[in-house]
Protein backbone atom coordinates (compact mmCIF):
# COMPACT_ATOMS: atom_id res chain seq x y z
CA UNK A 1 0.00 0.00 0.00
CA UNK A 2 2.88 2.36 0.80
CA UNK A 3 4.43 2.04 -2.67
CA UNK A 4 1.10 2.64 -4.42
CA UNK A 5 0.51 5.71 -2.28
CA UNK A 6 4.00 7.07 -2.98
CA UNK A 7 3.53 6.38 -6.67
CA UNK A 8 0.20 8.21 -6.70
CA UNK A 9 1.73 11.19 -4.86
CA UNK A 10 4.60 11.23 -7.37
CA UNK A 11 2.21 11.21 -10.34
CA UNK A 12 0.15 14.01 -8.80
CA UNK A 13 3.27 16.06 -8.06
CA UNK A 14 4.55 15.66 -11.62
CA UNK A 15 1.11 16.62 -12.97
CA UNK A 16 1.00 19.74 -10.82
CA UNK A 17 4.50 20.76 -11.90
CA UNK A 18 3.61 20.24 -15.54
CA UNK A 19 0.39 22.24 -15.19
CA UNK A 20 2.19 25.03 -13.32
CA UNK A 21 4.94 25.12 -15.93
CA UNK A 22 2.39 25.30 -18.73
CA UNK A 23 0.51 28.11 -16.99
CA UNK A 24 3.76 30.01 -16.44
CA UNK A 25 4.70 29.54 -20.11
CA UNK A 26 1.31 30.84 -21.27
CA UNK A 27 1.60 33.83 -18.93
CA UNK A 28 5.10 34.59 -20.19
CA UNK A 29 4.01 34.24 -23.81
CA UNK A 30 1.03 36.53 -23.40
CA UNK A 31 2.97 39.13 -21.41
CA UNK A 32 4.26 40.79 -24.55
CA UNK A 33 3.83 44.19 -26.22
CA UNK A 34 1.25 44.62 -28.96
CA UNK A 35 1.29 47.63 -31.30
CA UNK A 36 -1.95 49.16 -32.57
CA UNK A 37 -2.03 52.06 -35.07
CA UNK A 38 -4.96 54.38 -35.70
CA UNK A 39 -5.22 55.06 -38.58
CA UNK A 40 -3.02 52.69 -40.59
CA UNK A 41 -3.17 54.90 -43.70
CA UNK A 42 -3.06 58.66 -44.26
CA UNK A 43 -4.46 60.48 -47.27
CA UNK A 44 -3.05 64.00 -47.51
CA UNK A 45 -5.18 64.84 -50.53
CA UNK A 46 -3.89 67.53 -52.90
CA UNK A 47 -0.68 69.14 -51.63
CA UNK A 48 1.46 72.00 -52.85
CA UNK A 49 3.48 72.35 -49.61
CA UNK A 50 4.52 70.19 -46.67
CA UNK A 51 1.78 68.99 -44.36
CA UNK A 52 1.76 66.93 -41.15
CA UNK A 53 -0.84 64.51 -39.81
CA UNK A 54 -0.82 62.30 -36.72
CA UNK A 55 -1.20 58.60 -36.07
CA UNK A 56 -2.03 57.22 -32.63
CA UNK A 57 0.43 54.49 -31.58
CA UNK A 58 -0.92 52.37 -28.73
CA UNK A 59 0.47 49.45 -26.75
CA UNK A 60 -2.39 46.97 -26.33
CA UNK A 61 -0.04 44.39 -24.78
CA UNK A 62 1.06 43.55 -21.26
CA UNK A 63 4.76 44.41 -21.58
CA UNK A 64 6.53 47.67 -22.54
CA UNK A 65 6.50 48.45 -26.27
CA UNK A 66 9.84 49.78 -27.54
CA UNK A 67 10.01 51.86 -30.71
CA UNK A 68 13.27 50.60 -32.20
CA UNK A 69 13.32 52.63 -35.44
CA UNK A 70 11.20 54.79 -37.73
CA UNK A 71 11.97 54.84 -41.45
CA UNK A 72 10.22 55.59 -44.72
CA UNK A 73 10.15 54.53 -48.34
CA UNK A 74 11.01 58.06 -49.56
CA UNK A 75 12.80 61.10 -48.17
CA UNK A 76 9.61 63.12 -48.72
CA UNK A 77 7.79 61.18 -46.01
CA UNK A 78 8.96 61.20 -42.40
CA UNK A 79 7.67 59.98 -39.07
CA UNK A 80 8.64 61.33 -35.65
CA UNK A 81 7.73 60.37 -32.10
CA UNK A 82 8.75 62.00 -28.82
CA UNK A 83 8.69 58.70 -26.88
CA UNK A 84 10.52 55.45 -27.49
CA UNK A 85 8.85 53.25 -24.84
CA UNK A 86 5.11 52.84 -24.26
CA UNK A 87 3.90 51.17 -21.07
CA UNK A 88 1.10 48.61 -21.35
CA UNK A 89 -2.11 50.47 -22.27
CA UNK A 90 -0.27 53.72 -23.07
CA UNK A 91 -0.54 55.67 -26.32
CA UNK A 92 1.47 58.38 -28.06
CA UNK A 93 1.19 60.42 -31.23
CA UNK A 94 3.48 59.97 -34.21
CA UNK A 95 3.76 62.94 -36.55
CA UNK A 96 3.89 61.98 -40.23
CA UNK A 97 4.98 64.68 -42.66
CA UNK A 98 4.69 64.64 -46.45
CA UNK A 99 7.06 67.25 -47.92
CA UNK A 100 6.31 68.12 -51.55
CA UNK A 101 9.68 69.87 -52.00
CA UNK A 102 11.56 66.74 -50.92
CA UNK A 103 9.30 64.71 -53.24
CA UNK A 104 10.98 66.36 -56.21
CA UNK A 105 9.59 67.77 -59.45
CA UNK A 106 7.10 64.94 -60.05
CA UNK A 107 3.45 65.90 -59.76
CA UNK A 108 0.38 63.74 -59.50
CA UNK A 109 -0.51 60.81 -57.29
CA UNK A 110 2.13 59.57 -54.85
CA UNK A 111 2.11 56.58 -52.52
CA UNK A 112 4.79 56.05 -49.90
CA UNK A 113 5.07 54.41 -46.48
CA UNK A 114 6.38 55.05 -42.99
CA UNK A 115 7.64 51.98 -41.11
CA UNK A 116 7.80 51.48 -37.35
CA UNK A 117 10.08 48.75 -36.01
CA UNK A 118 9.25 47.60 -32.49
CA UNK A 119 9.77 44.76 -30.06
CA UNK A 120 6.24 43.42 -30.71
CA UNK A 121 6.97 39.75 -31.51
CA UNK A 122 3.86 39.37 -33.68
CA UNK A 123 4.35 42.63 -35.62
CA UNK A 124 8.02 43.62 -35.46
CA UNK A 125 7.47 46.09 -38.33
CA UNK A 126 4.23 47.90 -39.13
CA UNK A 127 3.50 50.13 -42.11
CA UNK A 128 1.53 53.34 -42.42
CA UNK A 129 0.49 53.96 -46.01
CA UNK A 130 0.86 57.61 -47.05
CA UNK A 131 -0.98 58.95 -50.12
CA UNK A 132 -1.04 62.41 -51.66
CA UNK A 133 -1.58 64.19 -54.94
CA UNK A 134 1.42 66.46 -55.46
CA UNK A 135 0.54 69.77 -57.09
CA UNK A 136 2.84 72.16 -58.93
CA UNK A 137 2.77 75.81 -57.89
CA UNK A 138 -0.06 75.36 -55.40
CA UNK A 139 -2.90 75.17 -57.94
CA UNK A 140 -5.06 72.08 -58.46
Amino acid sequence: MGQVRRGAIFVIAVGLLAAGGAAWAVWGYTARPSIVLDPTALDFGSLAAAETKTVAVRNAGRAPLRIVAISSSCGCTTGKMDVTVLSPGAAAQMRVTFDTVAHGPQTGPARHAVYLRTNDPRNPEVEIEVRAIVLKGGAP
